[in-house]
């Protein structure tokens, strides 16, 4: 047995891009180059900007949990107006709490379906990991759609309930 053998990565990302190594159908490929990629051209402001797209925040209105960047530039009450008629509390969650991939990236005109649809894949694992860190006590559903209605790779979130809000 070799000293290899011994060793084996584990990583919640793993499987992003397929059954090949993570990132290996993205483009650039992911790989220790880009430590050096971010080392060269990013700045801890990027790194700070990129993780409140990965590690969102959360506003609770009447019940209802949504993401805290879809409510910015709406008062409390016009969202609690919108929530008290909706069919159900998973439903407005459902579609007020949408995040389309190709409006983050509007400027990517050269990232492949696979690039895309990856960087999908890992927002929907880091928002299941925010949500179960925010509210423990708590059980949501993530769902990635790619329906050709949603306009690409499109992330939402609900809460799973017993009873309707």
């Amino acid at each position: 047995m070799t000293s290899h053998e011994h060793y084996r990565h584990y990583s919640f990302l793993d499987g992003a891009c397929g059954d090949n190594a993570m990132g290996g159908e993205c483009t650039p490929p992911i790989s220790p180059a880009w430590f050096d990629y971010i080392n060269f051209k990013f700045h801890p402001d990027d790194l700070i900007a990129i993780c409140r797209i990965i590690f969102p925040e959360f506003s609770v209105i009447k019940e209802v949990t949504l993401l805290k960047k879809n409510t910015d530039g709406h008062l409390e009450e016009s969202i609690s107006k919108f929530i008290e008629h909706a069919k159900s509390g998973i439903q407005f969650e459902k579609e007020f709490n949408v995040f389309r991939i190709y409006e983050l990236f509007s400027h990517a005109d050269d990232a492949s379906e696979e690039s895309f649809y990856a960087a999908s894949i890992l927002l929907k694992k880091s928002w299941e990991i925010s949500l179960l860190t925010a509210f423990p006590n708590k059980r949501f559903e993530v769902l990635l759609l790619n329906e050709a209605h949603d306009y690409g790779p499109t992330i939402t979130f609900y809460q799973c309930r017993d009873e309707e809000v």
